[in-house]
């Protein structure tokens, strides 16, 4: 790795504990949302040091996610909750986004069930999730598909930060928690704003200077190479969603404003 490379991957990963270890002071017990990805084991393996951390993971038995995240659990030594969904669990989630935390965007659908469902077995008060890393390092597929990946990674943080993580937050409230979302710092989005675009994205993938700088830090390269899909790909709620509205025979949008009268 040529010499400018190494240098900016180590400011990274001095950034990633600063960020991590101020987040967690006073902090002894601490719940992760775990999907045995780049961005949840990179956060883990900071955070074990400075706190009594438990994993959480929710999916569909046989499902990507839970298989993936047993064997990962493992290898990096720590206790991992397991929440088995069925469909049941999915429709009423649905129903408690829309009628307990007012959330009636069907975009944003699928990933605020995996939360509520998760946040709902979480004993800890403050919960770590990785939100953030995909949008500052070019993890999504469609960044490569554009002329200008920069300016939509920069839309896409805006919207993150000042349109739906206020939403997490707010459910997490809802359930008496805490939410902590260590790539959401302003120190790390500045920090990857002016990053050139290959240590983003380049040929050997997307996330490039992250997942270097999470060998750093000793996340096993199975973890920090492995393309991972998103949490509610990987774990099968999107999936379940789509399933439920075509037995149902009714599009998400109708299913949002039923619950809503």
């Amino acid at each position: 790795m040529p010499q400018g490379k190494e240098e900016q991957t180590t400011q990274l990963v001095e950034i990633l504990r600063s960020i991590v270890h101020d987040q967690l002071v006073h902090i002894d017990n601490l719940a992760l949302m775990f999907s045995g990805g780049l961005d949840s084991a990179t956060l883990a393996v900071i955070a074990r040091k400075k706190c009594n951390l438990t994993l959480y993971t929710a999916g569909f038995e046989g499902s990507h996610d839970l298989e993936w995240v047993r064997e990962c659990a493992s290898i990096i030594d720590l206790p991992i909750v397991e929440i088995i969904l069925d469909k049941e669990d999915i429709v009423k989630s649905i129903e408690s986004v829309v009628k307990t935390h007012d959330m009636t965007n069907p975009k944003w659908m699928s990933t605020f069930v995996g939360f509520d469902i998760v946040l709902s077995k979480i004993k800890e008060k403050q919960v770590m999730c990785g939100q953030g890393a995909d949008e500052l390092f070019g993890g999504y597929k469609k960044y490569n598909e554009l002329e200008d990946p920069d300016s939509r990674m920069a839309i896409d943080i805006k919207e993150l930060v000042e349109l739906e993580m206020p939403e997490y937050m707010r459910m997490a409230g809802n359930y008496d928690k805490i939410l902590l979302a260590p790539f959401l710092d302003e120190r790390l989005r500045a920090f990857a704003a002016n990053l050139p675009l290959e240590m983003k994205i380049n040929d050997s993938g997307n996330k490039f200077i992250l997942r270097e700088a999470a060998k750093m830090l000793g996340v096993p390269g199975m973890m920090a190479d492995k393309p991972k899909k998103a949490m509610q790909y990987g774990s099968g709620i999107s999936k379940a969603i789509k399933h439920y509205l075509k037995n149902s025979e009714i599009d998400l949008q109708t299913l949002i404003e039923s619950y809503k009268i």
